[in-house]
């Protein structure tokens, strides 16, 4: 069934049309089956009952939370990275994210990019972006975000084996960065129409394996399906790559069931690949949308609660 916010996610999806960046400017030792986890509030039992829904200082983050909270109940959490020119909120609506909140019984935590060029984007790379030189040295989206999991564990009583991202556009690119250099918080992501650097160099080596999912329609006119030579990679090849930090048997990816995401395409047009054998845990997949652009839509229920789900069944052992 088609998701019955039709209309309004249509007019997101246009105000997302409009704004949507397309930016042109190793392998890791296997930690075995018991990864890094996160100390929180759960753990020393200092969980506030009624806990504030913002959170980040001076750079303030909106949470949300289930409508029945309890503190004895660790909670996965979920973090969206919006894409270029939009925020966390129309974000969040767009992928359905505030109703499974409560009905996948997650805490989202919906930040904002920094104004660029009188764009909320985020600053993935040091030369993305557009950002002025005298403000480049000033800006590091991973601290910040990396900073805002740590709060929201020492807020929430988070189950910090399950912290997930979910990023669109600038926000993929954001999620793939944070994958490189914050794996030893972030356990799973979703790229939706992001990808990552040519360099591999460029992403620091991981300290823990990261369950990655990337969903990249081949019509995408903004972030490219088949990349941007020097700029970032094709699609697929980011999906390999990350298939290879993982450890996966990247000669071998096989094909997994044909999916139906998007209503306003015919049958089920999203073809997956997955790689077997992932070290730690890890799973990656790369689900190739035929037909779809670079904003799909609208999207069918199943599609929303499948991208919620890879996050929250992608724990660390």
């Amino acid at each position: 069934m088609i998701t019955p916010l039709r209309t309004l996610l249509s007019a997101l999806a246009a105000v997302i049309a409009l704004t949507a960046c397309s930016d042109s400017s190793n392998n890791n030792s296997d930690t075995g089956d018991a990864g890094y986890r996160l100390p929180g509030c759960a753990d020393d039992g200092s969980c506030a009952s009624n806990p504030t829904l913002t959170i980040g200082g001076e750079r303030p983050s909106m949470v949300a939370i289930p409508a029945d909270y309890d503190i004895n109940t660790r909670y996965p959490l979920v973090m969206v990275l919006h894409g270029r020119g939009v925020d966390g909120w129309i974000q969040s609506l767009y992928l359905g994210l505030f109703d499974r909140v409560e009905s996948h019984q997650f805490v989202l935590v919906y930040p904002d990019g920094l104004s660029i060029g009188g764009r909320k984007q985020w600053r993935f790379s040091p030369t993305c972006c557009d950002t002025p030189e005298e403000e480049a040295a000033d800006i590091s989206d991973v601290s910040y975000l990396t900073g805002l999991i740590e709060e929201a564990a020492a807020t929430y009583s988070i189950d910090t084996s399950r912290i997930g991202l979910i990023g669109h556009s600038s926000g993929g690119f954001m999620s793939f960065t944070m994958a490189c250099e914050a794996s030893h918080l972030v356990t799973a992501m979703v790229n939706l129409a992001g990808s990552t650097f040519v360099d591999l160099d460029k992403c620091k080596p991981a300290t823990e394996r990261v369950s990655v999912l990337t969903i990249h329609g081949d019509l995408d006119d903004t972030v490219f399906f088949d990349g941007v030579e020097g700029a970032y990679l094709s699609a697929p090849a980011a999906a390999d790559r990350f298939a290879m930090l993982a450890g996966c048997d990247t000669n071998s990816p096989m094909a997994k069931p044909d999916f139906d995401l998007v209503g306003n395409i015919d049958g089920a047009e999203t073809a997956i690949t997955s790689w077997p054998g992932c070290l730690g845990g890890a799973e990656v997949e790369f689900w190739k949308m035929n037909g779809g652009p670079h904003i799909p839509g609208p999207w069918v229920e199943a599609g929303l609660d499948a991208f919620v789900e890879w996050l929250l069944d992608h724990p660390r052992p």
